[in-house]
């Protein structure tokens, strides 16, 4: 030991480093105390996949407000995490899900909203059904009347059948000899 500091003994630091840790989980707790104070439990600890009622439905209707591109079901930030939870305790608490949207459009402008509520886009999904529907209703009285002419007999749709010609007679020699 050249550089003149004593030998420290193996069970001193030991006694040492667990006292170390158990300061600096004191500390920790205490600092967790003071965040459930400033935060109540209830928003703070909601489980974000536990189902409930209502917070899909606003999930996928708002928009995170931190970059506007997706929206909360699906965007990963702190701000949505944050929205996700009061909404979830806003839900638990009773408060309706038009009156949570309401509250949001109010703090964020109707930009929160991924479909606002003037949107063109359920007309055209209404008429795009429809279309569809007119489309169906179309083919299948096509289909209908295909069905219905090729079970009639030949006889009674009034073609009669042609007469058997030289080629008909070739054709059935050609395939004897076969």
């Amino acid at each position: 030991m050249s550089d003149g500091r004593r030998p420290v003994a193996p069970r001193r630091a030991l006694a040492g480093g667990a006292a170390l840790v158990v300061a600096l989980g004191l500390v920790g707790l205490t600092a967790q105390a003071r965040a459930d104070q400033a935060h109540p439990a209830s928003s703070a600890s909601l489980d974000l996949g536990k189902p409930l009622p209502g917070a899909a439905y606003l999930e996928a209707r708002l928009r995170a407000p931190c970059c506007w591109n997706q929206t909360l079901d699906t965007h990963r930030s702190e701000t949505s995490d944050t929205l996700r939870r009061e909404i979830r305790a806003r839900l638990e608490a009773g408060e309706s899900k038009e009156a949570i949207e309401a509250a949001m459009v109010a703090r964020y402008g109707e930009r929160i909203l991924a479909t606002p509520n003037d949107s063109p886009i359920v007309t055209y999904a209404l008429a795009l059904a429809a279309g569809v529907v007119v489309a169906g209703a179309a083919a299948g009285a096509m289909v209908a009347r295909w069905r219905r002419q090729s079970s009639t007999p030949t006889a009674a749709r009034g073609d009669a059948p042609r007469p058997r010609d030289e080629l008909d007679e070739r054709i059935d020699r050609e395939l004897e000899d076969l």
